[in-house]
């Protein structure tokens, strides 16, 4: 297992610095924590998961007794305008009725109902495992911003560092002006390439403001400084295998779990759909109670009354809507299917893209920090060649652009090293509070704990 220094001396002392100038700067589980709180994507995709748990219980409806009461009062005119009967050959009259009745339904068998019922557990599946792809996700698109916004940090303190050593150049050309013992070109090239510095310098402080708007459109707040400390080792992925982790994503990564569980759904609804054609029956009680205080034919009356009945519902023809619905669902069975498929694909390109991405970051890693270790010298001995009058003064402005460079790559390659381990994890599936933790505690030197918040992306087998 390899390992090795991850920051420089460089990065140390600009964290250091950066920190000593704001003593309120936040690390990564700061930022986490509130975007766990703020971030609407992420309470958006709460908020949908409680609601799309909810189909068990209207599934589950449908097994259980329906009771229903209902209540009636009327007022009643009646006229006799004719009657065969000679005893009410004429008369008026007007009454009140009150009516009450309670009835209770219960099913015995529903085929349909029951198919549905299962197919609401599978859906219950599918919408945890998009719970808990929400979850990684928010653990992801808050290192990724935090990252992006440190590796522009960064660029800004190489830049005023490029910035004050191009302005001290600039100081000695022009005194060398002054005194006859620098060409005119040197001067000029100086303060033409000063001008550029400040341009850039510009630009990346832009670049570094929308970075932390980006962090604020997450967790509601702009951070008011970002905390760089530590060393972290650069480590291979274990397994060394990308297939061994694509055998886990299979298992454990959400979005595949999602297909998979709208897949047996969808198998499901066939069946519940094929159901249509069987008969259903019911089981119903009521009880009623009818009063009426007067009719023209006579007195009033008070009447109860209690039915027991088995309902039996047998389909015979329906215009053909029954078979449509089942072939219908028979072709969304083989969508399901071939997007269960799809989402493999896509999972095995992540999978291996984010392991190569590790290795590739390691050996750069290693091979940028040398780079820069040779440019610093580089930009030094140019200094001293120029003061010696051995170079130009462009070929020393020019060494100082190319350590800039040099520094930001290095920073970048550093950040997305964290990152592909943190891809990699999140494609298998399994990225959690933990992983955030250990990479903060490399970056801050100490040990934090976010304990309010539970680790989230548990797989199936009870780990985290």
């Amino acid at each position: 297992m390899l390992r090795r220094p991850f920051f420089s001396r460089f990065a140390l002392a600009i964290a250091t610095a950066s920190i000593g100038m704001n003593a309120t700067a936040e690390n990564l589980l700061d930022i986490y924590g509130q975007a766990k709180l703020n971030d609407p994507t992420y309470q958006s995709g709460l908020h949908q998961h409680a609601a799309s748990s909810e189909i068990y219980y209207q599934a589950r409806s449908a097994l259980l007794p329906s009771a229903n009461f209902t209540a009636m009062h009327s007022e009643t005119e009646q006229e006799i305008v004719s009657s065969d009967n000679t005893l009410f050959q004429k008369g008026t009259d007007d009454f009140p009725t009150d009516r009450y009745e309670l009835s209770l339904v219960q099913s015995i068998y529903d085929y349909t109902s029951w198919r549905r019922f299962g197919q609401a557990k599978e859906e219950i599946k599918r919408v945890d495992a998009e719970r808990d792809a929400v979850e990684q996700n928010l653990l992801l698109r808050t290192a990724e911003r935090y990252f992006a916004a440190l590796a522009v940090q960064e660029d800004q303190a190489s830049i005023e560092s490029e910035m004050k050593a191009v302005k001290e150049h600039l100081t000695l050309v022009e005194a060398r002006r002054k005194s006859g013992q620098a060409r005119k070109t040197d001067l000029l090239d100086a303060q033409a390439r000063y001008m550029q510095t400040v341009s850039r310098e510009l630009e990346i402080r832009s670049r570094f403001k929308d970075s932390l708007e980006m962090l604020r459109e997450m967790t509601g707040r702009s951070p008011e400084g970002l905390i760089l400390v530590g060393d972290l080792p650069l480590i291979q992925p274990e397994p060394a295998d990308p297939a061994a982790w694509f055998s886990q994503a299979k298992e454990f990564n959400p979005e595949i779990r999602v297909r998979e569980f709208t897949l047996s759904a969808a198998e499901k609804e066939v069946k519940a759909r094929r159901g249509a054609h069987y008969p259903t029956l019911d089981l119903e009680v009521s009880f009623s109670n009818e009063e009426k205080d007067g009719t023209v034919f006579g007195g009033g009356s008070e009447v109860e009354e209690t039915v027991l009945a088995l309902n039996f519902n047998m389909p015979i023809y329906s215009g053909g809507m029954v078979s449509s619905r089942v072939r219908e669902s028979v072709q969304l069975f083989n969508q399901a299917k071939d997007q269960l498929e799809l989402e493999e694909r896509a999972v095995q390109r992540q999978t291996f893209s984010a392991f190569d991405g590790v290795l590739t970051d390691i050996s750069k890693v290693e091979a940028l920090q040398k780079s820069v270790e040779a440019y610093e010298l580089a930009a030094a001995a140019k200094s001293i060649g120029f003061e010696s009058g051995l170079v130009n003064s462009l070929t020393v402005l020019d060494a100082e652009r190319d350590l800039f460079f040099a520094r930001s790559e290095y920073a970048r390659a550093r950040y997305g090293y964290i990152l592909n381990r943190l891809r990699l994890k999140r494609a298998v599936g399994l990225l959690t509070l933990a992983d955030l933790e250990n990479v903060n505690k490399h970056l801050t030197g100490k040990e934090i704990k976010v304990s309010f918040y539970a680790p989230v992306g548990c797989n199936k087998a009870g780990g985290c």
